[in-house]
This record gives C-alpha cells, sequence and structure tokens, in this order.
C-alpha cells in the first residue's frame, strides 16, 4: 500500500504543477489560433506578447513548436480562464487536461502578454489610439505637458503613428538628451517607454506601455523619423541628417471642405473636421503645430514652407510661399 501511495505521488508531480524556470521561446496552439500554431513575440524582461487575430475557440500556450511529448504546457490556475483578463496566475504542467485559455469570440484585435517573471497572462482587445504624443529635453517644448508634439496617425493603418523633426541636446532642460512617448498630450494614463533607461533610439524597436518611467536617448542632433505601433509594441527611429534629405516636397489638392488663405505673413486654414496641421520648412523642420477647425498660422521670415494637416478624413500637405 505503501508502495502504491509513494508511485501515485511520483506520478501526479510528473503531471502536476512544474517548477518556472528560464523560457526563451513560447508558441500557442488550438482551435483559437488561425493556422494552429504560432509564434509569441520575445520581448525583454522575460515578456512574451501575441497581438493579432484569433478565432472562437480554446488556446494553448506551449514550450514547444507543436505539441510534443516534452511540451510543457502554461495552464491558468482556475478553471476554463478567458484570454482577455486583467492579469490571471498560471502554472507550467505536462498536462493537456485544463491547460486553455478560453476565447469567446473571433476578432481581429486581441493582445496578450505573457510574464514569466511573474507568471501571469494579461489579455484585451486592443482598441486603437486616436493620438501619439513627443516630449522631452531633446525636443524643443522640452517636458512641458499640454504642449507636445503630436504624431501623424497613418492613413492606412490605425496603429502606426509616424513623427519628422529635429531633436538635439537642449541644455535648457533636464535629461537634455532624452524623450519618451504619451498616448495623449499630457502624462497620463498612456505612456510608451523603452524597456532600459537610455536606451539609444537609432538601435531600439520595442517598446513596453507603462513601467517604469525610461526614455530613449539619441546620440548625435539632427532630424529624426520616429515610426511606432502601438498594437504591436514595435518601435524605429531613422536619422535623417542634419537636414533631412529627403524632405517632404509633395503638393496635394485641397480637399473641397478646406479652405486655405495666404496673406502676407499669415496662413489661415478652415475645415468642418478637426485637423493637426504642422508648419515645416522644406528641410523637414517643424516650426509650429496647431490643432483645431480655424486655425491661424503667423509666420515670421520669409521663404516656402510645407503645410501638413490629418484628420480622421483627411491627409494633405502643401507647398506655401510666404513673400
Amino acid at each position: 500500500m505503501k508502495k502504491n501511495i509513494i508511485i501515485t505521488t511520483i506520478l501526479a508531480a510528473l503531471v502536476g504543477a512544474l517548477p518556472a524556470k528560464a523560457q526563451n521561446e513560447l508558441w500557442i496552439t488550438g482551435s483559437a489560433v488561425p493556422g494552429g500554431t504560432q509564434k509569441l513575440e520575445t520581448f525583454p524582461d522575460g515578456q512574451f506578447k501575441f497581438a493579432g487575430a484569433l478565432k472562437e475557440g480554446e488556446l494553448k500556450v506551449i514550450t514547444t513548436d507543436g505539441e510534443q511529448a516534452n511540451t510543457q504546457y502554461l495552464a491558468p490556475r482556475y478553471f476554463e480562464s478567458y484570454v482577455v483578463n486583467k492579469g490571471l496566475a498560471y502554472s507550467r504542467t505536462r498536462s493537456a487536461e485544463s491547460a486553455a485559455w478560453i476565447v469567446p469570440f473571433a476578432e481581429d484585435r486581441y493582445k496578450f502578454v505573457v510574464d514569466t517573471k511573474t507568471q501571469t497572462l494579461t489579455g484585451e482587445i486592443f482598441v486603437p489610439w486616436r493620438e501619439v504624443y513627443l516630449a522631452g529635453g531633446a525636443c524643443e517644448i522640452g517636458w512641458q505637458a499640454f504642449v507636445m508634439l503630436p504624431f501623424t496617425q497613418d492613413a492606412e493603418d490605425p496603429y502606426v503613428f509616424t513623427w519628422t523633426g529635429e531633436l538635439r541636446q537642449r541644455n535648457e532642460y533636464v535629461e537634455p538628451r532624452r524623450f519618451k512617448l504619451q498616448g495623449q498630450n499630457t502624462w497620463d494614463p498612456k505612456n510608451l517607454h523603452p524597456y532600459t533607461q537610455d536606451e539609444p533610439c537609432l538601435t531600439s524597436t520595442q517598446m513596453r506601455h507603462g513601467g517604469d518611467d525610461t526614455k530613449w536617448e539619441i546620440d548625435k542632433d539632427g532630424v529624426y523619423r520616429l515610426t511606432v505601433n502601438v498594437f504591436r509594441d514595435t518601435f524605429k527611429a531613422e536619422y535623417l541628417g542634419e537636414r533631412a534629405a529627403d524632405a517632404p516636397t509633395q503638393v496635394d489638392a485641397l480637399p473641397e471642405d478646406v479652405d486655405l488663405e495666404v496673406v502676407g505673413n499669415t496662413l489661415r486654414l478652415r475645415c468642418d473636421e478637426k485637423l493637426t496641421v504642422e508648419l515645416l520648412r522644406t528641410d523637414s523642420v517643424r516650426l509650429t503645430w496647431k490643432s483645431g477647425t480655424d486655425i491661424t498660422i503667423t509666420v515670421p521670415y520669409r521663404g516656402v514652407y510645407v503645410l501638413k494637416a490629418t484628420g480622421k478624413h483627411h491627409h494633405f500637405a502643401r507647398k506655401v510661399a510666404i513673400n
């Protein structure tokens, strides 16, 4: 009898919870996964992320490319846990029984994070952001709220935002070579950070929502193009030179509901919908920006400029001459 008890205990340990260990790769499989099996994206700090489409059904987080004899499962602590949650604990097991997470309906905007340090899975149906802003000691506005520098949302992909302008060491501000990104024209609640403090922006590729107040850092002054995908948590910075060689030169026809008037050194733009308008030099350096349906900009010097406007239904650029 005692021998049988020992054997039963050993078998339970083999199929039950396993101790946490370092994990370099994770996959998902199951009836909810398009294609049957997909690899999760690896991020720093022991995080693995998914962003994309799922079908109604079940999903299992596994340690191998497909279910195999040596597969371990990251099983939810509670039976029939939903993949959309505010942070549920999991345990590692070799048993596929009760290892599935529930996907309640088909949707293209599922996003979840597996954190192997806290041993939790956190998921959501991602809602596209409407805006992204830039602030920092390397920016012309410094660390000021409500006057942050706006990104332009991609007309084809609502998750992608781009900003082009000058970043340089500005000793008049604290942290003169650093910057970070916000999801609104102030500090909270949405913000984006690199995984390490002073992460060189030109080699950075990933970012996180919230967490420690780390910032990116520039290594040289000049014109940069920053591109972020807030759904897939990707970041890209391009250095365009001391003065951008590929400055915007397009001249788009104005939409029918947009009226642009140039009188002397004053620009006035009116539209039925709210627009974010940027005035740039022909070397891509931004001089100013404003938002609204009736915008007036005073230009201090003569010359040729580029006026860029972005709204829910409009995205255009136009050269203007100030004589």
